[in-house]
């Protein structure tokens, strides 16, 4: 069994992964997270402590579900506690030996700033915590990093909820955007990751040089498509019914079309797609003002099968702009907010350089640095870019301009007046139909 303080960061830390509780002290109630356990009190001062109080303590200790794993701090007596009583070690630290008493063990490390740290890391840490022997030990120089490996994996391997161990993270102070970012892609792609992979595509619509994506659960066959364009709808259904998922079954099931954003260059394509299929629901940001089937905000999750988007609200280009990242944080969809080298303008539609600054800083350059950056529109031929490459090279937003350089960017740009944006913007606020007398509801 491991010792443990009660309250506290330590008790938070050991509690999701073990399976049970003793508490020995008067002024303690046997609970930690979802453990409840046995109080058996002695005496802080053993003065007052009568021998055979250790019989059914003892008696308890042999009774109790062995322990998995624990995260602690290299060194110290925090270390050296646990030593002694766990059978294996994971050091995941660059600058801590593996090592602890008689414990020799393995070690994977990773950086302690979670902006460097792919979530591809994930895999060999996850499989090496599934071979260690219980109770062990994972180990970095503050716990820090240990506590959000051993969260994440804990997740996966009791089927846990991302957002419960995140809150648990919050809960101990662990918690930062890039570390949140990247505990979440690590439990989505050592579980539907797996399970359910991934259909892919990317196809483009000359005109508006116009990027439209389509995501697919290869499993369920469920998909949905985002910035569809109404020119190139019925290409985009052709594409959905010749797929041939890895069982031999082909054609998948559309189930909504997504817009990022009120586009001011073309008209979505979300009206095409119901009218040609039902079942399609049309999706918006609420703070567009636009009409649709299902409005959208922040923190959100679109479906397709088992896998899913979480809706990011990246404002700034317009006021209802979003940004949808995949659930293992592979791939997120900008549309204007980030484009490759660039971003959207600022300057109409509720635009503004102050709050796509922070939208870009705050919710997409905390994505983890190998995230595949898939904008809305390219005018060069370029598919795609990274976070970490954006945050390194975007003449614009990257990491070595200010907020204030960024500012004065924007306003000397000086750009024409959108020319479909009268056409397009009454559509596109209504979802690509002409008219509210036009407007279909999805069906069920």
């Amino acid at each position: 069994s491991l010792r443990a303080r009660a309250g506290g960061a330590d008790m938070a830390a050991h509690a999701p992964v073990n399976k049970s509780l003793l508490v020995i002290a008067p002024d303690v109630e046997p609970t930690a997270g979802a453990l409840t356990g046995l109080k058996l009190p002695i005496d802080s001062d053993f003065k007052k402590n009568t021998v055979d109080m250790a019989g059914p303590i003892f008696e308890a200790l042999d009774a109790m579900a062995t322990p998995g794993i624990v995260a602690c701090k290299a060194g110290g007596a925090d270390m050296a506690a646990h030593a002694p009583v766990n059978k294996s070690l994971l050091v995941i630290a660059p600058d801590v030996e593996p090592t602890a008493g008689a414990l020799t063990g393995l070690k994977l490390p990773i950086d302690s700033d979670f902006k460097k740290n792919t979530v591809d890391m994930a895999g060999p840490i996850f499989e090496a915590l599934d071979a260690m022997a219980t109770p062990g030990i994972v180990a970095c120089k503050s716990g820090r990093r240990a506590r959000i490996v051993v969260a994440a994996w804990a997740c996966v391997r009791q089927g846990g909820d991302v957002d419960a161990a995140v809150a648990y993270l919050r809960s101990i102070e662990d918690a930062t955007p890039e570390n949140e970012q990247w505990v979440r892609g690590a439990v989505a792609a050592q579980s539907v990751g797996r399970s359910n992979p991934l259909i892919f595509r990317q196809l483009f619509e000359k005109e508006s040089s116009t990027y439209t994506y389509l995501l697919a659960d290869a499993v369920t066959r469920d998909a949905i498509l985002i910035d569809p364009v109404d020119l190139t709808a019925e290409r985009d259904l052709k594409v959905i019914d010749g797929i041939v998922t890895p069982d031999g079954k082909q054609g998948l099931t559309l189930l909504a079309g997504l817009n990022t954003h009120c586009h001011a260059d073309h008209i979505t394509g979300t009206a095409e797609l119901k009218q040609r299929m039902s079942q399609v629901k049309s999706m918006i940001s609420k703070a567009a003002g636009a009409k649709a089937d299902v409005l959208l905000e922040a923190g959100q999750r679109v479906y397709f099968g088992k896998r899913w988007v979480e809706v990011l609200a990246t404002p700034g280009h317009t006021e209802g702009c979003l940004s949808f990242v995949l659930d293992d944080r592979s791939m997120v969809f900008t549309g204007d907010a980030l484009l490759i080298g660039a971003c959207g303008r600022s300057d109409f539609q509720g635009g503004s350089a102050v709050t796509l600054f922070k939208s870009v800083r705050g919710q997409l350059f905390t994505l983890p640095p190998e995230c595949i950056v898939y904008p809305a529109h390219d005018y060069n031929g370029r598919p795609c870019s990274t976070v970490l490459a954006e945050r390194l090279t975007n003449p614009r937003l990257g990491d070595a301009k200010s907020e204030e350089q960024f500012i004065e960017i924007m306003a000397a740009l000086n750009l024409p007046y959108p020319k479909k944006i009268d056409a397009s913007l009454p559509a596109n606020l209504l979802c690509g139909y002409p008219d509210e007398a036009s407007w279909v509801a999805a069906k069920p």
